[in-house]
C-alpha cells in the first residue's frame, strides 16, 4: 500500500492483508455505531480501551472500523453521527484520551466516505480509522477494567507482568515537550504622521513568548536546557529568573540557552516566558487607505521570520521545534497592542477601517 493512513481511501482499506497481523485490526459496525439497536457504548468503549492499550504498548497500529473480518465492508460502514449532531470522529477524539493511563499522545482518527462511482459505503455513513502511535509513555493501562494488553499474534491480549516490566524499562531518558507558545507585543514603536496624522509602526518591537513545557514521559528530568534562537534581528532580553537562568553568553543576540533551575517530573507541566526584541514595520499607504500591509520583520514577510529551540534534558536526544511569526499570530498580537496604545484613539480608528 503506497499512500500514507492520512490519504486512505475505500480502497486502501479494502487492500489491506486477508489476516490481520499485529499493525491493524478490523472492528465490525456494531462495535461502534451506537445507532444501531442493541449496541451498548458500554461495549464499544470496553474494547476501543482495549485495543487502544495493545497496539500504543506493542508498536502502534491501526483500529478499522466499519469493516468485516473476512476484509469486506460490513452493513454499508458506520453512521456519521454518534449521538445527536456530534459527529463520529468527534466523538472518538473526545473520548479516546479518557480511556487509557497515561494519555495517549498523537493518536489521529480519520474517516473514510464512499469512493466516486460503485461504493460499498452506503449514503451517511463512512469507515473510520483510529492510527495509533508508538507511546514513548507506555505502558497504557485500560481505564475501563485496569488490564494492561499488547499485540500478540495479531490479537489483542492481556500482558504477563514480565513483558509489562519489560515495556516500562524502554525508556531510559526524559522526554520533554514544548506544548504550546503564546506570543504577547508588549511595546510598539507607534508615531504619527503630521500631515496626514497616519500611524506609522516602525522599528523596536517588544515581544514576550510564553512557553508551557511537560514532562510526558515517565522520567524525570533532573537536568533540562532550552537553546533558543531567533532569525534576522532577533535579541534576547530579559525571563522568567525563577524557572530559568541564562546560560553562556549575556549579551542580547539572537541565539541563547538558558538552564531549568529545578528537576522536571513525569507528568509536571511548567509555564514560563521570555522576552525578545526585533525590528519590525507597518505604514500607511498614499490615498484613502489608512493602513498599508503586510506586517513586515525585518522587511521579511511574518512567514518568513522563525523561532527555534531545541529541548535537552539529561542523556535524552536532543528535541528541536521550529514555528514562524505568521504560526504564532504576530498579527493578530500587534493588532491587539495597537488597539491598546495610550495615543491610540485615532489608531484604533484607522485599524477598525481595515477590510
Amino acid at each position: 500500500m503506497s499512500n500514507t493512513i492520512n490519504n486512505w481511501s475505500e480502497d486502501d482499506v479494502l487492500a489491506l492483508p486477508a489476516v490481520e497481523n499485529d499493525s491493524f485490526e478490523r472492528k465490525g459496525t456494531r462495535l461502534l455505531d451506537l445507532r444501531l439497536p442493541g449496541v451498548r457504548e458500554d461495549d464499544v468503549l470496553n474494547e476501543l480501551a482495549k485495543q487502544l492499550s495493545a497496539f500504543s504498548n506493542t508498536g502502534g497500529g491501526q483500529i478499522i472500523y466499519g469493516v468485516a473480518n473476512n476484509g469486506a465492508v460490513d452493513s454499508g460502514g458506520v453512521a456519521l453521527s454518534v449521538k445527536g449532531r456530534q459527529s463520529t470522529k468527534e466523538w472518538l477524539e473526545d473520548v479516546i484520551p479518557k480511556l487509557t493511563e497515561f494519555e495517549i499522545v498523537g493518536f489521529n482518527v480519520y474517516e473514510i466516505g464512499p469512493k466516486l462511482g460503485a461504493s460499498d459505503i452506503a449514503t451517511g455513513k463512512a469507515l473510520f480509522v483510529v492510527d495509533v502511535p508508538d507511546s514513548d509513555r507506555a505502558p497504557h493501562q485500560s481505564k475501563r477494567d485496569s488490564k494492561y494488553y499488547v499485540r500478540l499474534g495479531g490479537k489483542s491480549s492481556p500482558a504477563t507482568h514480565r513483558l509489562i516490566e519489560d515495556i516500562r524499562n524502554r525508556q531510559k531518558h526524559p522526554l520533554l515537550n514544548i506544548s504550546s507558545i503564546q506570543l504577547q507585543i508588549t511595546g510598539l514603536p507607534v508615531s504619527l504622521e503630521e500631515s496626514s496624522h497616519r500611524p506609522t509602526i516602525d522599528g523596536e518591537v517588544q515581544i514576550a513568548f510564553h512557553f508551557s513545557l511537560e514532562n510526558i514521559g515517565h522520567v524525570i528530568a533532573r537536568n533540562a536546557c532550552l537553546r533558543l534562537e531567533g532569525s534576522g534581528s532577533f535579541r534576547w532580553r530579559g525571563y522568567d529568573n525563577s524557572t530559568l537562568r541564562r546560560r553562556g553568553q549575556t549579551s542580547t543576540i539572537a541565539r541563547a540557552f538558558w538552564e531549568f533551575l529545578d528537576p522536571i517530573y513525569p507528568g509536571m507541566k511548567i509555564e514560563f516566558w521570555v522576552n525578545a526584541v526585533m525590528n519590525a514595520c507597518y505604514v500607511p499607504q498614499s490615498g484613502g487607505t489608512p493602513f498599508g500591509g503586510p506586517w513586515l520583520i525585518d522587511r521579511k514577510n511574518l512567514a518568513d521570520t522563525q523561532l527555534s529551540w531545541w529541548l535537552f534534558a539529561d542523556n535524552a536526544p536532543a528535541k528541536q521545534g521550529v514555528a514562524t511569526m505568521e504560526d504564532l499570530g504576530f498579527e493578530k498580537a500587534a493588532a491587539i497592542a495597537v488597539d491598546g496604545d495610550p495615543r491610540g484613539g485615532l489608531i484604533r480608528l484607522t485599524y477598525k477601517l481595515m477590510p
